[in-house]
């Protein structure tokens, strides 16, 4: 009887390459009319917004622009402080090796330093260090036996895979906005100086065809106020949201990635009941970007032969980035700051931003221990000079993951998000943290298998009628009993019955084991 091979298409994606470069982008910040003259630049930040990624031989180039604000002083006595936006168009070349535009490619981008100087009284001359991260993937399709049928004495070796099978991914854009009134105790506004948002998770769900994520926006805003103690004010506000992505193939439960981003925040002030400045109109684009994926695990066969007639095999050496494992774990952060002696006290606080960054990672014991820091950078008002301070601090953190099956060696995908943050003044020296940091952690090994794509029977057959009866192998280093039953045209099956054999997976080189010759006698 011929053999009959099932097969079937096994669809992975590939990582193809990734490499990490620096790029220095140079702009200027320059005031428009209506801005007074700047006497001295408190603080320059920045954000980058990747906005066209493209694949060409060899190369991606990802396009984008990096915002940035300024926070400065002027010389005038009634608004002493002032801020200015500006924005910088930035164009990077990532050479990733064997890549081509049929390839899909992900940039991940951040700001490592940010230089400036006061060029004029109307002009800020900036240096920005961007580190880019390119990823490229291809979707592979490769043409696997999973069984084969017929012949009674053909066998097969067949081994598990592991795999993420994407179901789909879409990014889709959401407009959060409210209006909300000051407190009683805030003054009215005079002038906003600048609005930071920031974009978190709350919950996500995956349902059919879609992922649900609910969220918030999170408002920070310095403005000028009316009163006569406390000219600069701050105050933050959060405005929920939900968002549904379509993902068509979604079904309920699935594992998911998600990544949140800001775009554009426009922000207005308006009259209350009364007629004064204390309502504030917040509008954001928050960018969701989701995936949707499913473990999936699918046999393979990996070697053939047959006990009756020789085989003609083809073999397909495949690398699979296989997943290990996957989880997500919160680290909460508390921790009291103590100003250094050389600091000025702190009056009032004006802003107060963090950011966690991945400083190593290792696998140990079953365990992804990931260590980093949580960067803060705050603006404040000196209690004796009354001027704006800045004040920079770093918080070491260290938190573990459980993942079962992952060993040194493997390699590891981080990423870290701020889930929430939370900051109090204590007393003039003393600010009080907490924070919520988020890590997504998974692990993935490397698994170069050499698989069947074709298996052909040859009509000669095997003649065994010279050998012994019995044959007495002594096992050698290295020896699978798959690797004697083939050698001897025997079965895996026939070997451990004859032998006895209760642990299968392990021979010992040095064991003799014995062969019997089958012959099958046609009546």
């Amino acid at each position: 009887m011929a053999v009959e091979l099932v097969k079937d298409l096994l669809k992975i994606d590939q990582t193809v390459g990734k490499e990490e470069v620096q790029s220095l982008v140079e702009g200027e910040i320059v005031l428009p009319e209506t801005k007074p003259d700047i006497n001295k630049i408190l603080t320059v930040d920045g954000e980058i917004d990747v906005r066209d990624i493209k694949v060409e031989k060899d190369k991606l180039i990802a396009k984008g622009i990096v915002k940035f604000k300024a926070l400065y002083n002027t010389n005038n006595e009634e608004k002493p402080v002032s801020s200015v936006e500006a924005s910088t168009d930035f164009s990077e070349e990532v050479e990733v090796l064997g890549i081509d535009e049929n390839m899909k490619a992900d940039v991940e981008a951040d700001i490592e330093h940010i230089d400036y100087n006061l060029a004029d009284t109307r002009k800020i001359s900036v240096k920005t260090v961007l580190k880019l991260l390119g990823k490229v993937e291809k979707e592979n399709t490769i043409d696997i036996v999973e069984d084969m049928q017929g012949d009674s004495g053909v066998q097969v070796l067949k081994e598990k895979i592991r795999y993420n099978d994407v179901v789909g991914a879409n990014i889709s854009n959401t407009i959060v906005k409210e209006a909300f009134e000051l407190e009683e105790e805030m003054p009215d506004v005079v002038d906003i100086l600048r609005v930071d948002t920031k974009a978190y998770e709350r919950e996500t769900k995956v349902v059919d065809d879609k992922v649900i994520v609910a969220g918030v926006v999170d408002c920070s805003i310095m403005y000028f106020g009316d009163d006569n103690e406390n000219k600069i004010n701050h105050v933050r506000h959060e405005i929920p949201f939900t968002h549904f992505v379509e993902i068509n193939g979604a079904t309920k439960d699935m594992d998911y990635s998600l990544k949140l981003n800001v775009g554009e925040t426009s922000y207005d002030t308006r009259e209350d009941i009364n007629g004064n400045l204390r309502v504030i109109d917040v509008e954001s684009v928050v960018k969701i970007d989701a995936k949707v994926y499913e473990q999936k695990v699918k046999e393979v066969i990996v070697d053939t032969y047959s006990t009756k007639r020789k085989f003609d095999v083809k073999k397909e050496k495949i690398n699979i980035v296989e997943d290990v494992g996957r989880n997500q774990v919160k680290e909460e952060i508390k921790e009291t700051i103590t100003l250094e002696e050389n600091n000025e006290e702190i009056k009032n606080i004006y802003d107060l931003k963090a950011k966690p960054i991945l400083t190593d990672y290792r696998i140990i014991d079953g365990k992804v221990v990931v260590e980093g820091l949580l960067n803060l950078d705050m603006i404040y008002l000196g209690m004796d000079t009354e001027e704006i301070r800045n004040f920079k601090y770093e918080i070491p953190f260290k938190t573990y993951t459980d993942i079962e099956g992952v060993k040194e060696g493997m390699e590891s995908e981080i990423d870290l998000a701020l889930a929430n943050m939370y900051f109090n003044k204590t007393n003039s020296k003393e600010i009080e943290i907490e924070a919520d940091i988020k890590a997504d952690v998974a692990v993935n090994r490397i698994k170069e298998i050499d698989i069947v794509t074709e298996a052909e029977e040859i009509e000669e057959e095997i003649d065994s009628t010279n050998r012994p009866s019995i044959t007495v192998y002594i096992v050698q280093n290295d020896d699978t009993l798959w690797d004697i039953a083939k050698r001897y045209n025997t079965t895996v099956e026939d070997l451990i019955e004859t032998n006895e054999i209760m642990n299968p997976d392990n021979i010992m080189p040095g064991e003799k084991l014995i062969i019997e010759k089958t012959v099958d006698i046609e009546l």
